[in-house]
């Protein structure tokens, strides 16, 4: 997750993001996390329900979620999660 200075979400950068950024820059140097993240990345309020989390990532074909407390970053929820926990 990136998050500004008053810890709110402003993005995401995801395995899929470094590898374009991988195929469009020749040098790392002076790319700041803004140069590869995606703007819009997909969210959950902390206090959801897990089978709201599974549904959301099922619908959106996506393994990670961010968790928001009050528009604030609180944590980012994996697919492995609801696994572990049983969920799924």
């Amino acid at each position: 997750a990136v998050i500004n200075d008053e810890n709110e979400v402003t993005g995401i950068i995801t395995d899929g993001d470094i590898r374009r950024m991988l195929e469009k820059y020749d040098s790392l140097n002076g790319l700041t996390a803004a140069d590869i993240m995606s703007v819009t990345p997909k969210v959950i309020d902390a206090d959801a329900l897990a089978a709201e989390a599974f549904e959301k990532m099922s619908t959106n074909n996506i393994s990670q979620l961010i968790a928001i407390k009050d528009s604030k970053y609180a944590g980012i929820i994996h697919l492995h999660d609801l696994m572990r926990e049983g969920i799924i």
